[in-house]
């Protein structure tokens, strides 16, 4: 909700691009609610606005209530951040990164701190349809430790990652070296109170 005032179709317009980049970025399960909504109403009681910094504004609110929405997933104890950049197109990107943070294994690897890359490679792959894609062009890395590079980088740094992916929020970063579009998405890991949550109540 907004006091600004601003057009019907302008704000329709804003909302539409917030929530592609933002709310549309999040998933838990893949699984979608009947119930999921995002709405935007304006009054129009602060007058005319400053059309620029109010999208760029409302942009940064949606990104980050999206993100509250993927940390408070059913019985997550940790954020997911996904971002794959260098690829060919923003539907590739956005494809490739879906695919990692939908994965049970790699969720499952997040929620007890293995710093299984193998399970990311995996993801990437199930992405069939993807044929540009080629593994020597590939970079992994969970947060700013560097996985695998066209190849493994072998596990200098295991100690360093499972000390990083004891922490509330993962950051997992793909290059797929074909272009220069990226995209972000945000979901949470995968425990055993998730189950017990979903399984514990009659529908």
């Amino acid at each position: 909700m907004t006091d600004a005032k601003i057009a019907p179709e302008i704000l329709y317009q804003d909302l539409k691009e917030a929530v592609d980049r933002s709310f549309n970025m999040v998933s838990i399960d893949t699984d979608t609610s009947t119930s999921d909504t995002v709405a935007i109403m304006a009054n129009g009681l602060a007058g005319e606005v400053d059309h620029g910094e109010f999208r760029c504004a409302f942009q940064r609110m949606a990104r980050e209530l999206a993100k509250e929405l993927a940390r408070d997933g059913e019985g997550a104890t940790k954020l997911i951040e996904v971002t794959v950049d260098t690829a060919a197109s923003f539907p590739q990107a956005k494809r490739v990164a879906k695919s990692i943070l939908n994965s049970p294994l790699m969720k499952t690897a997040i929620f007890g701190a293995d710093p299984n890359w193998g399970r990311i490679a995996m993801a990437i792959g199930k992405c069939e349809e993807q044929t540009a894609i080629v593994p020597e062009k590939v970079s992994i890395a969970f947060g700013n430790l560097l996985v695998y590079q066209g190849r493994s980088l072998g596990e200098e740094n295991l100690a360093r990652l499972k000390a990083y992916l004891n922490n509330p929020e993962i950051v997992i970063h793909v290059s797929l070296g074909l272009g220069d579009s990226k995209a972000t998405v945000w979901g949470c890991d995968l425990s055993p109170d998730y189950v017990s949550i979903n399984a514990a109540y009659a529908t």
